[in-house]
């Protein structure tokens, strides 16, 4: 495994009295004494200014690992999708691996850098970040190798899906009901009590994951307008357009418009009403996000989640993307044809039949009843 290096940083040497720059095994003089310190923090902030110009040849054992990833931070990284994702994908592997040349790169370095990483759907997702970033220096120098970047092993598509009396158990405990009987066989809740709290946020959240199929993320940022930040509800047409104004999304989480369902379409209309205020010049005035916490943006609202998951008595799998699980689920057992129900969601034909075709009506049954 490769050795995280140090960054350059100033070292006194004792024999001399004076300041030098190490940076691995380089020794740089200043030829600034000890007293001169602010002098030679100036030639470190140089040397390392310098440092950071990455070396363009088409000779891949003259390029660094380090030097792709500063062009491909430089050129591409800010246009992409996920600017902040890419950058801190990138930092992690030149923080791996920044100091080999390409024709160093080995199958083991990958390995090694999963093991690393502790996590092997975040390290896959990391190299493709790399070997996108190879390839596009390859594109500027004309490389004479190209190293090929070895990914772990997709990991299989999460199953878990909703019964509908758990999104009722779920609804229940955020609307502050809690389960305080359970039948003896069951173990299912048979008597409830209000209690004094509630989570209206995580009402909306679950209502609009549920019948949209909608990520978490997207969700938080839908505004009752259209806007450059957010997708936007438009009540009049029925439909949630998930993508911003100008936004580019990655080709595997696709922001498609999606049809509002009537019983949702209710809700909203309901919800925008709660939202919308009168002032004094006889104006409305209506809140900003569709789903917010007492007025304010959600961030994270997965605590909150946690507490009603709980109290409804899921595990930890119950996550808010297990929302978009189950209603791929139901679609697939309603029968929906499968290019509408992906199209619904935001993915290919292909990726829904894949993970979800299993629960059709009529999976694999020509098959079954050949002979």
């Amino acid at each position: 495994m490769p050795q995280k290096k140090r960054p350059a940083r100033l070292w006194l040497r004792p024999d001399t009295g004076t300041w030098f720059i190490k940076d691995g095994g380089k020794r740089i003089p200043t030829e600034c004494c000890e007293t001169e310190v602010e002098a030679a923090q100036g030639k470190l902030a140089d040397y390392i200014t310098n440092q950071y110009r990455p070396q363009r040849s088409s000779r891949s054992a003259e390029v660094t690992v380090g030097d792709v990833i500063i062009v491909y931070a430089t050129d591409i990284a800010p246009t992409t999708a996920r600017p902040k994702e890419t950058i801190s994908a990138l930092d992690r592997v030149n923080d791996f691996c920044g100091e080999l040349t390409l024709v160093e790169l080995r199958g083991q370095t990958y390995r090694d850098y999963v093991d690393d990483r502790g996590n092997k759907g975040g390290a896959r997702r990391d190299l493709e970040v790399f070997r996108a970033a190879i390839n596009h220096y390859h594109a500027e120098e004309t490389l004479d190798i190209v190293p090929k970047v070895t990914l772990p092993d997709k990991g299989e598509p999460r199953q878990s899906w909703l019964s509908r009396w758990e999104v009722a158990k779920l609804l229940l405990v955020a609307l502050g009901w809690v389960p305080v009987t359970f039948d003896i066989e069951t173990r299912e809740p048979n008597k409830w009590i209000r209690t004094g709290w509630r989570y209206p946020h995580l009402v909306r959240i679950i209502m609009i994951g549920l019948y949209t199929g909608t990520r978490l993320s997207a969700i938080l940022n839908l505004q009752w307008i259209p806007n450059t930040t957010g997708g936007h509800v438009n009540l009049e047409r029925g439909v949630i357009y998930r993508k911003s104004q100008g936004e580019r999304t990655m080709h595997n989480k696709r922001k498609t418009p999606v049809k509002i369902p009537p019983r949702l379409l209710r809700f909203l209309h309901y919800w925008k009403k709660a939202d919308t205020t009168i002032d004094e010049q006889g104006r409305e005035i209506t809140l900003r996000y569709a789903v917010h916490y007492g007025g304010e943006k959600i961030v994270k609202p997965h605590k909150a989640f946690r507490s009603i998951r709980s109290l409804a008595g899921f595990g930890e799998d119950i996550t808010p993307h297990v929302l978009r699980h189950t209603r791929a689920t139901w679609l697939a057992q309603a029968g929906v044809e499968i290019e509408q129900a992906a199209a619904s969601l935001g993915m290919t034909a292909e990726e829904f039949e894949r993970t979800y075709a299993h629960a059709h009506p009529d999976f694999q049954k020509q098959a079954a009843n050949a002979f």
